[in-house]
């Protein structure tokens, strides 16, 4: 090639390369600016973590003030210097919890969740996850729930049993003694989800030995370490490809973890499928756990809205990783409440000693008021999952219930956002807002729920007017057998126990996957 031709290649490459860069100049400026770069909000201590280590602490001043000088609705950094926007607002929330097709979760979410737990529910968008939500709706029933409350009833009460047997043989002239809430929260809530789900004994309260319960422990713990390398992924989401696929001993060990749930997993389906089709759907003699309703309710369906066996197989790994470490979490944050409230818990305690039997049913169990408030609150102020990200897929404006000033001292009374940007709905903020609960949102106050400010009705919500189970077609649907776990524990042990704290312990929320009580350093 002469060098002629080289210097006319050589120009057309910087004409067009400096047309490019003209055009997303013009484009910049000229475009309409999205909500994220109008709208007032906190500078970014960091351009690598941004807002985030303060929008995921548990009671933060930090927030609060933001919320007290912005507003419901404002602008925050993320990760690597991205904006986007936090919205606690009541109808901007609700409008993008029911348009799940528009505002997706984002893909780094779901790229992880699918690598480690499959196609389950969770995962699922879209038309595939209208398809699953259809077919497992009847699993999470109020007869459902119902028949399985027998289950998590007693498994609350071989926790009462182990406890019993620990103090005893520890100090039997003592009448008081520590014991680690969390740790044990952790055994009781996998033994739940394991014989209400699956009927299957994971055992975890008397050996921690079990294959299943150990692959289940290691997956969920790569989750939790997801760390720097994770966030480096969602910059470069080939990479987090690449990192999967290295030998390293975290993939070696998430990998042999996953065979296992797979191979315990397969015969579990085999064997409620085969159970279904020999005793016929509607027997007596069919089990009651979850996976057993599950698969019938998947026969009586259309065979092209059936789910196939891999997609099945995903509801175990899903149904573990959303029922047990928010049981835990929010078990735990119940105890550690009525330590603190002696009051609230003599008054628990007399409610739950004046029911007649240690095993009551599901109905028994919702008969009891105080207990019912005191779930609500401990669920109100300790969302196991203190937010939810979503992104736009398209460029689209969403209205708020009540206005919010731009930087430029402009009334805003919709939100315009474009296609890509992020939005987190914050459930923590939207479950305290003292504009929304009073002035005493933040305290532990079980009584709130005898009469509630009217403003909290028009909170997007599943349960008690709370954000802690979302909303719209994507709202948990296990909801009703978290607060059926929960009921389980607190009323077995309180009719044992009396739980106190040491008053020179503070306890603070860590963030690892779900809002846990951790020791305060």
């Amino acid at each position: 090639m002469g060098s002629t031709n080289i210097e006319e290649l050589a120009i057309w490459l910087v004409a067009i390369g400096g047309s490019y860069v003209v055009y997303k100049v013009l484009n910049t400026y000229l475009e309409t600016p999205s909500a994220a770069y109008t709208l007032r909000g906190p500078d970014s201590p960091s351009w690598l973590f941004g807002n985030d280590p303060h929008l995921r602490m548990y009671r933060n001043e930090t927030l609060a003030g933001w919320f007290r000088e912005y507003g419901a609705t404002f602008a925050i950094h993320g990760f690597f210097g991205k904006k986007g926007l936090l919205v606690a607002d009541t109808k901007a929330a609700a409008f993008i919890l029911n348009r799940p097709n528009e505002f997706p979760k984002p893909r780094l979410i779901v790229s992880v969740t699918k690598s480690r737990f499959g196609d389950g529910l969770i995962a699922a968008e879209g038309l595939e996850h209208k398809k699953q939500r259809k077919v497992i709706n009847p699993v999470f029933s109020p007869a459902a729930m119902r028949d399985i409350s027998p289950m998590l009833m007693l498994v609350a009460q071989e926790l009462r049993d182990e406890w019993k047997k620990q103090f005893s043989a520890l100090a039997p002239s003592s009448p008081t003694q520590e014991i680690d809430v969390l740790g044990w929260a952790q055994k009781a809530a996998l033994d739940m989800i394991g014989i209400a789900g699956f009927g299957y004994k994971f055992n975890s309260l008397h050996d921690s030995s079990n294959e299943l319960a150990c692959a289940f422990k290691q997956l969920t713990m790569s989750l939790k370490v997801f760390g720097f390398i994770g966030l480096l992924t969602t910059m470069i989401p080939a990479l987090r490809h690449v990192l999967y696929m290295q030998p390293t001993k975290s993939n070696t060990a998430s990998n042999q973890s996953m065979a296992v749930m797979r191979r315990i997993g397969s015969q579990m389906v085999a064997a409620k499928k085969a159970e279904a089709e020999l005793l016929g759907e509607t027997s007596s003699a069919l089990g009651e756990d979850l996976l057993s309703v599950l698969v019938r309710a998947n026969l009586k369906e259309n065979a092209s809205e059936r789910l196939d066996d891999e997609t099945l197989l995903a509801q175990i790994s899903t149904f573990l990783l959303a029922g047990h470490e928010s049981t835990t979490a929010a078990f735990s944050w119940g105890l550690y409440f009525l330590a603190k409230d002696q009051s609230a818990q003599k008054k628990l305690r007399e409610e739950v000693l004046s029911v007649s039997t240690d095993s009551p049913s599901m109905d028994e169990l919702n008969a009891l008021p105080y207990l019912d408030k005191v779930v609500k609150e401990l669920l109100r102020l300790t969302a196991p999952i203190p937010a939810a990200t979503r992104v736009a897929r398209d460029d689209i404006l969403v209205p708020l219930a009540h206005p919010i000033v731009d930087t430029k001292g402009n009334g805003v009374n919709e939100l315009f956002i474009r296609r890509g940007e992020s939005v987190m709905i914050h459930i923590y903020a939207s479950n305290t807002q003292s504009e929304l609960w009073g002035n005493d949102a933040l305290q532990f106050k079980p009584e709130r729920f005898d009469k509630l400010p009217e403003a909290v009705s028009d909170i997007a919500s599943l349960f008690a007017n709370l954000s802690t189970f979302g909303a719209g077609p994507r709202g948990c649907v296990g909801w009703r057998m978290a607060v059926l776990e929960i009921k389980s524990l607190l009323f077995t042990l309180l009719r044992t126990f009396e739980f106190g704290i040491d008053p020179e312990l503070e306890i603070t929320g860590g963030f690892a996957y779900v809002l846990t009580p951790s020791l305060h350093e």
